[in-house]
């Protein structure tokens, strides 16, 4: 993985850029901040235990042709983000209620050995409560509560739970003092991938190995990252971060990273909203605004360096242009990215470009482990608390009180 950050310095002064550099670094100094690493729950989890959770619960669980995991937001995003992109489709996700969504998604179930997987980490989150009653009533005539069902939740006196002890369903603790955005390097998104056979436990090693490269060895700039949004965000010019990928497997990690910002910086008035982009779809729709609209807009660009499936274009010199003859088609994509990228920065604007090393499943694991650092830190340099989403709660308990009165 490659950062190329310039296009962002040059942006900032750079005696300004120094100065704030100096106090990202004094987050970053675990010795004399250890407060602030306490309070990364998901840089201190006990990995021995949960290492033992996942085997045991892949041992419990085996052989199931599909499964269909319920679940919103962070209870599905980093599962999804990390099946995506290994192009995995044991696993059917089921993440909201609308009617027509629903029923197109339970038809589809065709296969009889199936796993359900139900997580909510508070126990009560709406729609999974309505979806647990849905496919049960559905797929009643093929469900073993206590063999066909895991329910992932926190071990308190919620609807979740009480469901799981009066019905016998298999249980398995949701870390507490994780947030669902900053679960998928948990049993959240862990123990789903290892269901669906992929490597959980090298998962976790390659997903702590990046981290620690980057807390101790600034690996891929991560202070100068975090610098640059800081003092993007702060002098409230740009509005909008815009993330765009040349990647069609990474859309679900894109969707990841939107909720991990938005949630984790959108406090106090702080923050940038963000915008996910997909190449090159998105050159065709929003490539215009992007380059003629306000200049209020800062970006990412993300290419992966080599393609493990790729098709080259047959020499046909009277059917395609000569340009496009034996070119193969991630070569073109990545083309159309870097032009993107050379275009947005001679017209001013501040672009990073990141370099996966491939399009499989590992590059992606390393960028969401550094996403998860750059936004958390950067959330302790607004001066913020990163981990919560008290605005978000309110409309939950309105929705709650709402239903409750209309009966």
């Amino acid at each position: 993985m490659f950062f190329d950050i310039k296009n962002w310095k040059n942006k900032i002064e750079k005696k300004e850029f120094l100065k704030n550099k100096k106090e990202v670094l004094k987050i970053l100094d675990f010795k004399k901040n250890k407060k602030i690493l306490k309070e990364f729950y998901f840089l201190n989890q006990n990995t021995k235990l949960l290492k033992k959770k996942i085997l045991d619960i892949n041992e419990s669980f085996r052989g199931f042709k599909k499964i269909v995991l319920l679940g919103t937001g962070g209870s599905s995003l980093g599962s999804k983000a990390i099946l995506d992109a290994n192009s995995s489709n044991k696993i059917i996700f089921i993440e909201n209620i609308d009617p027509n969504y629903v029923l197109k998604k339970v038809k589809s179930i065709k296969e009889k050995n199936i796993l359900f997987i139900i997580i909510s980490k508070s126990g009560e989150t709406s729609e999974i409560i309505s979806l647990y009653q849905i496919i049960t009533s559905y797929f009643s005539y093929l469900i073993d509560f206590k063999k066909n069902i895991l329910i992932m939740t926190e071990e308190k006196s919620s609807t979740l739970y009480k469901i799981c002890k009066e019905k016998k369903i298999k249980f398995l603790e949701h870390n507490p003092k994780i947030g669902g955005r900053f679960s998928c390097f948990s049993e959240t998104a862990l123990v789903p991938a290892a269901l669906a056979g992929l490597n959980s436990l090298y998962i976790k090693n390659l997903s702590d190995r990046t981290i620690k490269a980057c807390l101790y060895s600034n690996e891929f700039f991560l202070a100068e990252n975090i610098t640059a949004l800081y003092t993007f965000i702060k002098k409230k010019k740009f509005t909008a971060h815009t993330v765009l990928v040349y990647q069609e497997s990474l859309n679900s990690l894109l969707m990841w990273y939107r909720q991990l910002w938005g949630e984790s910086l959108g406090k106090n008035g702080n923050g940038a909203h963000i915008i996910p982009a997909v190449g090159s779809i998105d050159q065709h729709s929003q490539l215009q605004m992007w380059l003629d609209g306000p200049d209020d807009l800062f970006y990412t660009i993300i290419l992966p360096k080599k393609r493990k499936i790729d098709y080259k274009l047959k020499n046909s010199k009277d059917l395609i242009p000569s340009y496009l003859n034996k070119k193969k088609l991630g070569d073109i994509l990545n083309t159309m990215g870097i032009a993107t990228y050379k275009t947005l920065v001679k017209a001013g604007k501040p672009v990073r470009l990141i370099y996966l090393d491939n399009d499989g499943l590992y590059p992606a694991v390393k960028l969401m482990s550094f996403f998860m650092l750059e936004v958390a830190f950067l959330g302790k340099r607004l001066g913020i608390n990163p981990f919560n989403q008290p605005a978000v709660e309110k409309v939950k308990l309105l929705t709650k009180k709402l239903l409750i009165k209309n009966g």
